[in-house]
Formats: C-alpha cells, sequence, structure tokens
C-alpha cells in the first residue's frame, strides 16, 4: 500500500476490519476470520507510519454496547440496532461514531473542534491525558545507585509494590473512561424476559440468534398493542464504568487475585497479567510484552497455546503468536475474549443486610 492513509482512513480501515471478522464470528467461519487478518496485514496498511498511533487512539475511544454489562457488538446487523434507534433516535454506527470519533480524532489529530459538542469526549479525553502521563511513568526505575553506578534494590518487596502502585493508579484510572453504553431490555411478561445468566454462557453466533428472536417477540407484542412504544421496555443506564476487578471476573480469573496484587501478592496466572494488559487497553503486542516481562511472564513463545476455541463444530488451538498477530492487526480485546468464551465482566455481588 502507497498511498498515504489520513487518520480518519485508518480508522474506517480498523473499525472494517473489526466488522468483517465479527461477521465471520457469527457465520461460524474460523478459516475466513483467518484469511481477513491475513489479507488486512499483507495489504501493507501496517506499515503505514501513521498505523500504530491510530491503533492505540482506537483502543483508548472505544466504547463497548452491553446489555444489563452483557458484551453485545456494535455490528450493523446488531439484533439492538433498532431498538436504540427507536430510543435515542439515531442507529449504533451513528451513536459510536458521535461519541468516539470526536476522542479518536483528538488523539490522533489533536483537533479541538472535533470536541465542541461532545460533553462526554470532554470527559473522557481529560481523565484519558491524566492515564497516559501515569503510562510514561510506569517502567521507570527508582533504585539507588552504589559508587560504581550499579542499580540496588535494598527491599524488594518494597521495589515491587512500587510497580504495582502504578499499575493499581492506571486501572483506576482506566475505568473513568473506559465506559459502554449499558440498556436493559424488560419484557411484558416472563416469557420474554430475556436471561441474562443463559446469555452469558452462549457463544457470538448463539447470542446474536437469542437475541434477534427475543427483539423480535418484543417487536411483534408492541406492535399489538396501541399507546405501547419499545421505550417503555428498553431503557439506556446510561455511561457504565468498567471495573479491573469485574473484567478480571468476567476472564474466569477469581477477583481476590486483583485484591490480592493490589496489596503486592503477585498471582501466579500467566493470563492475569495478560487480561489486564487488555484492560489497560496496551496496544500493540510489544508493548503487553514489555508488561508481561515486568511479571516475569511472555506472549512472544512461538509454541506456547493461548487458548483453545470452538467455531463451527472444530476446536482450534490459538498459540502466542496468533495472538499477536491479531493484537498488531488491531483486533478488539473484547472480541479476541468472547471468542475464547469470557465475559467482558462480572459484576460483584454484594451480600444483603441481615
Amino acid at each position: 500500500m502507497k498511498d498515504k492513509l489520513s487518520y480518519m482512513q485508518l480508522y474506517n480501515e480498523l473499525e472494517s476490519l473489526n466488522t468483517s471478522v465479527y461477521d465471520a464470528l457469527l457465520h461460524e467461519d474460523y478459516e475466513e476470520f483467518q484469511s481477513i487478518i491475513e489479507d488486512f496485514t499483507a495489504s501493507g496498511i501496517m506499515e503505514q507510519k501513521e498505523f500504530a498511533a491510530a491503533r492505540e487512539a482506537y483502543r483508548y475511544s472505544f466504547m463497548p454496547f452491553t446489555l444489563d454489562g452483557i458484551w453485545i457488538s456494535a455490528d450493523k446487523r446488531n439484533p439492538l440496532d433498532s431498538a436504540i434507534t427507536n430510543v435515542y433516535g439515531i442507529p449504533i454506527h451513528e451513536l459510536r461514531m458521535r461519541n468516539t470519533l470526536p476522542l479518536y480524532a483528538f488523539l490522533t489529530e489533536n483537533q479541538q473542534n472535533y470536541l465542541k459538542d461532545d460533553s462526554l469526549a470532554f470527559l473522557r479525553i481529560d481523565e484519558l491525558e491524566k492515564y497516559k502521563e501515569l503510562y510514561k511513568e510506569l517502567y521507570r526505575d527508582n533504585r539507588r545507585k552504589n559508587i560504581l553506578a550499579v542499580p540496588l534494590v535494598d527491599d524488594a518487596a518494597k521495589h515491587q509494590m512500587t510497580y504495582i502502585e502504578r499499575i493499581t493508579k492506571l486501572a483506576a484510572m482506566r475505568s473513568k473512561f473506559y465506559l459502554s453504553y449499558d440498556f436493559s431490555c424488560l419484557s411484558p411478561n416472563k416469557s420474554d424476559l430475556i436471561n441474562n445468566e443463559k446469555l452469558n454462557k452462549m457463544s457470538v453466533p448463539e447470542k446474536m440468534k437469542y437475541l434477534t428472536q427475543k427483539f423480535t417477540n418484543l417487536s411483534n407484542i408492541i406492535s399489538a398493542k396501541k399507546d405501547v412504544e419499545i421505550a417503555d421496555y428498553f431503557s439506556f443506564n446510561g455511561y457504565k464504568k468498567i471495573l479491573a476487578s469485574n473484567y478480571l471476573q468476567g476472564k474466569r480469573i477469581d477477583r481476590k487475585n486483583w485484591k490480592h496484587y493490589t496489596k503486592g501478592i503477585l498471582p501466579k496466572l500467566p493470563l492475569f497479567y495478560l487480561e489486564l494488559a487488555f484492560y489497560l487497553s496496551i496496544p500493540s503486542s510489544g508493548e503487553i510484552e514489555k508488561f508481561m516481562n515486568l511479571h516475569g511472564y511472555s506472549i512472544k513463545s512461538p509454541m506456547m497455546l493461548f487458548q483453545d476455541i470452538s467455531c463451527g463444530g472444530n476446536v482450534y488451538h490459538i498459540l502466542f503468536k496468533d495472538l499477536c498477530r491479531w493484537i498488531d492487526a488491531g483486533i478488539d480485546y473484547n472480541l479476541i475474549n468472547e471468542m475464547c468464551g469470557f465475559q467482558l465482566q462480572v459484576k460483584e455481588r454484594r451480600k444483603a443486610a441481615p
């Protein structure tokens, strides 16, 4: 690819890539999924000078759609689309562009005029700027040096806590601009209620078929009644924060591991650190490798297995080298996790007061 692409063109390419691979998964065609990524990487687009910056901005600016906290893709065939259009007056694509594009444009081209009518983008950019400053300090070495300028560690536990405290602050700051559009759907009778527990256990194709049927039923009910609108049964819950502990629990990593980590007890789970890197939206495999190395792990082994996934009745063995290729191409981390059967998040259930 010889022609220089603008940041907006790069955004559209990343958006198209993620839509296309998601569509392949809906058709349970893993070979097509792989082929789309291969074509993307072979096109030369990743050699564009601005690609890395565009990919980073795309990751930071992205906001997922959720139904009671459950991740739902923003694909054009999303069953939520018609309901959201009726509640908001605009379709999913336009809604996301309205709140995502201003932040993306600010990060890539620093054009303030994109933000003039978007209060949400203003709020997110303020927290993101603080986050980026904290991230610059993550790997800074504070060890004192002896007369030969050799770094020394006086207290190993204290040395580890220096980095852990930085990462804990990063996670807290990340939660302030890692937001989702969260919706709820309550149908008029129990038979039409969406079973969230059941939904969470479904594969991507199963989830979309299930929701499509449920929303079709809801539309039919509303059409058959007078003076009833979809907004009576479908609501927007606001922009919801995604917390690190809930995010990790969704990956079958007990939230206690996060609590232990913040206190200086390092979990012996490589997936914990990889998913933490995903949560922090670390944009490339090289940067994630640096983060993993900080904790004594790696994602660059050419032989080690990442996950087994089921697609179209077949089981595929995904190596870390495959994962790194997906990361560097710009595949959405939430989509990767969905492929592995993980959830976006699992919120903590508070015990009822006696």
